[in-house]
């Protein structure tokens, strides 16, 4: 069977919700939805690290942008993300497709257009070359549940001048 070459870069609790803060989970294990959305497409799923779960463990608070708005977590976000854009980076050198990313509406971390971890993916993708310039998302709603053909599961195109411009405006 033929590879597809193309992969989808999600945030670590689509497929691990027990790295989510006790109580705000989405899903009892993994976000099926989004992970049968990425098979019947046939991208690759690339998993990133949970930045709050290596930041501050499995038992901390919740936490808002503001909170981890820091120095000291976006070092920790850009230490954590090398290893990973770096992999990404030779996908993409050898011809695979990065066709988008995949976050988590209204986290402070992995929010595509105000997370604090997604701001570090964008920023740090671009420094490298790596292309994610689209994300879906799993939206804050009752079920939590993905749906790429509803409004609230698409988040649309980023750039890391975007990201640059909003900042300015904040």
């Amino acid at each position: 069977m033929k590879r597809s070459k193309q992969l989808v870069v999600v945030s670590h609790c689509v497929i691990n919700q027990n790295a989510v803060v006790d109580g705000e989970a989405r899903s009892p294990g993994i976000m099926k939805a989004a992970v049968d959305w990425s098979y019947k497409q046939g991208y690759g799923v690339f998993q990133l690290p949970c930045p709050e779960f290596t930041f501050l463990g499995p038992e901390r608070p919740p936490m808002t942008v503001e909170e981890y708005n820091t120095p000291e977590f976006h070092a920790h976000n850009r230490k954590i993300l090398l290893p990973y854009m770096e992999q990404l980076k030779v996908y993409q050198d050898h011809g695979y497709e990065i066709v988008g990313g995949l976050g988590i509406q209204d986290s402070p971390s992995c929010d595509p257009g105000k997370g604090v971890f997604m701001q570090d993916v964008i920023q740090l993708a671009a420094e490298l070359g790596v292309n994610i310039d689209f994300f879906w998302q799993i939206p804050n709603t009752k079920t939590g549940k993905f749906d790429p053909n509803h409004p609230k599961s698409v988040f649309g195109p980023v750039s890391a001048s975007a990201e640059k411009e909003n900042e300015a405006v904040k």
